[in-house]
């Protein structure tokens, strides 16, 4: 399976668990079974139950790393975005592609911060408003700059 497959994974999972939703295996399973359905490709060779160990791996790394730094995750997003708004104007979508993509780039070392952003916008081309891509990216990349200039 591909990185991507278990991105989408991982946003929805994370979605649906800030959304108040359990979040759990069930959830998962669900997930896997839409994205075949969609046919995002990587998805239609794994077995009904569940994703391969990597993409478990990953998954779970997510979802646990977005909500456990989630308050300094939403303070960076809030911190870039345009002055006068509020963090609660963002629509759910986007703040949760964003939330995972300021993770990978802070947290996930094996993904490189230009790597999570282009993903990042594929994710909000497939599940939001297409012409919001920019203003994720603008959010994404002065996160990345800043982080890279601190490293």
């Amino acid at each position: 399976m591909s990185r991507t497959t278990a991105r989408v994974a991982a946003m929805q999972m994370i979605f649906e668990k800030i959304s108040g939703g359990q979040g759990g295996e069930d959830t998962l399973k669900m997930v896997y079974d839409e994205l075949r359905e969609d046919g995002l490709p990587g998805v239609e060779h794994i077995g009904r139950k569940e994703p391969d160990g990597e993409d478990r791996d990953y998954i779970t790394a997510a979802l646990e790393g977005v909500l456990a730094h989630r308050e300094e995750i939403d303070e960076l997003i809030e911190q870039n975005t345009a002055k006068g708004w509020s963090i609660d104007r963002i629509s759910l979508v986007n703040l949760t592609i964003m939330r995972l993509a300021v993770w990978e780039i802070l947290y996930a070392e094996d993904v490189p911060g230009n790597v999570s952003i282009s993903e990042a916008l594929e994710l909000t081309e497939r599940f939001s408003d297409p012409e919001d891509k920019a203003f994720v990216n603008g959010i994404l990349g002065t996160i990345l700059r800043e982080h890279e200039a601190q490293a």
